[in-house]
């Protein structure tokens, strides 16, 4: 019968922690870390590769009846820290006792379908947000200029649902070539803005088409906007005077799949409105 693999327990200044420290905070831009029981089951069922699991004594088990992770486990790829020890590194404020270090992908976007860029989207939880959307609507990818948050940061790789380590990702991505390439495509490149541009219900774009969206504060950058074909508003009422980068990026990528004229505006059954 197999030797059942007992994890080393590692304190707090082993060098595999410190190391563990440094990739948390994206100081190796190859691997990052994947905070969450859940989340690092799903991604392993879904093909991503595990490089190292650190983990609390009470998931282990959990761990080996998982056929990936078993495998990591039994070979000699996981650790196990002390709860107190796991609290100190992990990336969020309500960890799940299980940390992943994976590969960050090399993704770059190819002018097709529906593609996302991101102009200085500040905030890991809204990068990672619209990530998750676009995989939901089916976008084909997602681009973020330098000055974005990092997509593979934990807390974007969290909030994307580990979408973006699945999803073709580019991180600091030029907006000029990429917007070229979807030109030659015959596409067409369209920003949004919160008030003044096309009401999303009268929006009917070509394809492939580049959805820029901007800066929480700012908007787009203003050469950015001088670049696009179009510019699209998701009409508001009442004193609210913008939405959450994340939540229009939710709404129009609804309304360009099919699922709703506009699902934050319209009330009714979405049953049959695919069109």
């Amino acid at each position: 019968m197999p030797r059942t693999v007992v994890p080393p327990l590692l304190g707090r200044h082993n060098t595999r922690v410190a190391r563990l420290r440094r990739l948390i905070q994206r100081e190796e831009r190859e691997l990052t870390v994947v905070d969450g029981l859940r989340l690092v089951e799903d991604l392993a069922t879904r093909g991503v590769p595990i490089v190292e699991l650190f983990t609390v004594e009470e998931h282990l088990e959990r761990l080996r009846s998982h056929d990936v992770l078993r495998a990591v486990v039994e070979g000699g790829r996981a650790y196990l820290l002390d709860p107190a020890t796991m609290g100190h590194l992990a990336p969020t404020r309500q960890t799940q006792g299980v940390l992943a270090v994976v590969a960050a992908p090399a993704g770059r976007l190819r002018p097709d379908g529906v593609a996302l860029y991101l102009d200085r989207v500040q905030d890991p939880g809204n990068v990672g947000s619209v990530i998750r959307c676009a995989a939901a609507f089916g976008a084909s990818g997602v681009a973020c200029s330098q000055g974005c948050a990092d997509p593979f940061s934990p807390r974007a790789v969290r909030a994307s649902a580990g979408h973006s380590l699945v999803l073709p990702v580019q991180p600091d991505a030029e907006f000029m070539p990429l917007a070229e390439g979807f030109r030659r495509a015959a596409g067409e490149i369209v920003g949004t803005v919160a008030s003044g541009g096309t009401p999303v219900r009268e929006w009917h774009p070509r394809r492939p088409v580049l959805l820029v969206l901007g800066n929480e504060g700012q908007g787009l950058a203003e050469e950015i906007a001088k670049a696009c074909a179009r510019l699209v508003t998701v009409p508001l009422t009442g004193t609210v005077e913008s939405l959450n980068v994340a939540v229009t990026a939710g709404v129009l990528l609804a309304t360009l799949s099919g699922v709703a004229g506009s699902p934050i505006l319209e009330r009714p059954s979405l049953k049959g409105r695919r069109r």
